[in-house]
């Protein structure tokens, strides 16, 4: 089967994210971004605003004063913080229930993703929302093939579970993996081409100078949050993280030992953005 094959299965079932999401995406890519104009295209999508308003009073980003409006929570949380929670909630709140899939969980690793690939991005001076939704989404792609081969997705997670590695029980049962499908609904949502590439390549870095940095900062969230959430110590974290790696990030060894404690707590604490 081809990927074209595959969505077009899936036609009619996959999630539709909103155009302002879309275009809070593009605009990592314009430095004249008009704030003021996007939050009002936020306001106009209520359950979105009322989401990002509730998220925006959490006890992760709230503060003494109480955020009223989607204008006052850009003013005391900054336009990027605002973005990252219109973007996470945004395409979070476009899955649906899928049967056999574990929604809760699959966002759940997610925000794993996101949050460990925004501590990462910064410690390589990275642009570090744009990384956030790489992490974000990263196995993407996995939800697709859920909704497009349920059966045979089903069949996979338990050939996966037994201790099977997930990309190549993929690619043998279906002739392609969750990177794939994963770049290919990011390119069909019109995301931009580092998000697409970060997706599709997180796994190939035998080479890191042949791959982006966005996609190693994805590959190397991907590691620490099985690591961590599979018991690793941060001592055995570090002895084990890949050197050449963290070298084409620019990332010295002795600031992430310094961050190792905070990527623990974040690669393995369930978001309230859920």
């Amino acid at each position: 089967m081809k990927v074209a094959e595959l969505f077009d299965q899936a036609a009619g079932r996959l999630p539709m994210v909103p155009k302002v999401v879309q275009e809070l995406i593009a605009s990592f890519q314009d430095q004249n971004v008009n704030i003021d104009d996007i939050t009002d295209k936020v306001v106009h999508d209520q359950v979105l605003s009322a989401r990002v308003l509730r998220l925006a009073n959490s006890a992760r980003f709230g503060g003494s004063r109480s955020i009223g409006s989607l204008h006052d929570a850009v003013v005391m949380l900054g336009f990027d913080n605002v973005r990252m929670l219109v973007i996470a909630s945004g395409i979070a709140g476009a899955s649906m229930a899928i049967p056999g899939f574990d929604m809760k969980g699959f966002w759940g690793r997610s925000f794993e993703m996101a949050n460990t690939c925004k501590v990462l991005a910064k410690l390589a001076a990275q642009d570090a929302q744009l990384a956030y939704t790489c992490g974000l989404l990263a196995n993407i792609g996995e939800l697709v093939l859920h909704v497009a081969e349920p059966e045979k997705a089903v069949r996979i997670d338990r050939v996966v579970e037994g201790g099977a590695e997930r990309l190549a029980t993929e690619r043998m049962v279906l002739g392609m993996d969750l990177t794939e499908v994963g770049a290919e609904l990011a390119r069909r949502w019109n995301f931009p081409d580092a998000i697409q590439q970060a997706i599709r390549d997180q796994h190939q870095l035998a080479e890191p100078s042949q791959v982006s940095h966005y996609a190693l900062l994805t590959g190397l969230a991907s590691y620490i949050v099985a690591g961590f959430n599979h018991g690793m110590s941060e001592e055995e974290m570090q002895a084990t993280l890949p050197q050449p790696l963290l070298a084409e990030l620019g990332v010295a060894a002795d600031k992430l030992a310094e961050a190792l404690p905070h990527l623990h707590e974040v690669s393995t604490t369930v978001d309230n953005l859920l």
